[in-house]
């Protein structure tokens, strides 16, 4: 789980004092690779832009609760997501308001039993949102602890195959037709995992309660978790020294695979950043070049 650099450290001290240029450099230093993200997501330039711009200013207003649980680029990350996924949720909700009302199938007892029953208090939701937080925040512990294990020993035929399963949502047999690897062994592999979690959340009830096997609910709830935190995407340096042909096997054959073939849109938004911020660089270093190299031959009132 990737933590908070010292550099964002600094900016984030510097906003929170009210310094422009912090602001600024922070703005300059993500506003690319969430404008990637966002504009992989959506069809309208506009669109992407207009939600990043939200993106910060929430950021932004939120700034005095922000704690240094996550990198800021994870965090930005999960803020413009969620945004993106409400802009689709309150169109498929117009979408499905309208099917309703052409379908008229609609069980009105049901609705209206809905209507009678008991609200649960605003307390109780603090509660249960409270209770599911830490729940969460246990379990991506866990699941941290568990894929760091998994670099360490550099066991990335373990690691592609969870996060196929987890952050991929693939199934089983596709997993295994990817990986090469028997479909049985795949489901060893998953079963060995989540009875690795339960132990680590042994303590946790309410966390190791949702772990089970084969089941929807743990799937989802893995993969919520998973892209929330990012367990295994690879840090933004090192995507760029896999750009330049410089990272050692076998992290290069991990990257390829988790950009390149799972697929991580978080990762390939960094490495459309990255594209990007080097072709600026080289069209910059050829101006220069020509500029310097042509100078001499300038001469001031002799056009």
């Amino acid at each position: 789980m990737a933590q908070i650099t010292e550099a964002d450290r600094f900016l984030i001290e510097q906003i929170r004092r009210g310094i422009p240029d912090g602001w600024s450099q922070l703005v300059a230093r993500y506003q690319g690779r969430l404008l990637a993200f966002a504009r992989g997501q959506l069809s309208r330039k506009s669109e992407a832009e207009d939600l990043v711009q939200d993106t910060f200013l929430m950021f932004l207003q939120s700034i005095k609760s922000f704690k240094d649980e996550c990198s800021l680029e994870t965090y930005l990350f999960t803020i413009l997501r969620r945004k993106i996924i409400d802009l689709y949720r309150g169109r498929q909700l117009r979408a499905c308001f309208l099917n309703d009302l052409n379908s008229g199938t609609q069980d009105s007892s049901i609705h209206e039993e809905r209507i009678e029953s008991a609200e649960p208090t605003a307390s109780w939701y603090v509660r249960r949102d409270e209770q599911a937080d830490r729940a969460k925040a246990n379990l991506a512990a866990a699941i941290d602890t568990l894929v760091g294990r998994l670099k360490e020993s550099e066991n990335f035929r373990d690691l592609k195959i969870i996060e196929m399963l987890f952050f991929g949502q693939l199934r089983n047999k596709t997993a295994a037709e990817i990986s090469g690897v028997d479909e049985k062994q795949i489901a060893l592999i998953k079963h060995r995992m989540i009875k690795t979690l339960r132990e680590a959340l042994a303590e946790d009830s309410a966390a190791g309660a949702n772990l089970s096997e084969e089941s929807e609910s743990t799937d989802s709830l893995m993969t919520e978790v998973w892209e929330q935190w990012r367990f295994t995407c690879p840090k933004r340096s090192t995507i760029g020294k896999f750009l330049l042909g410089t990272l050692q096997e076998p992290w290069t054959n991990y990257v390829e695979f988790h950009v390149n073939r799972l697929g991580c849109r978080f990762c390939r938004a960094n490495v459309e950043d990255l594209q990007k911020a080097s072709d600026e660089a080289d069209a910059k270093r050829t101006q220069q070049k020509i500029f310097e190299s042509t100078i001499g031959f300038f001469r001031p009132g002799a056009m």
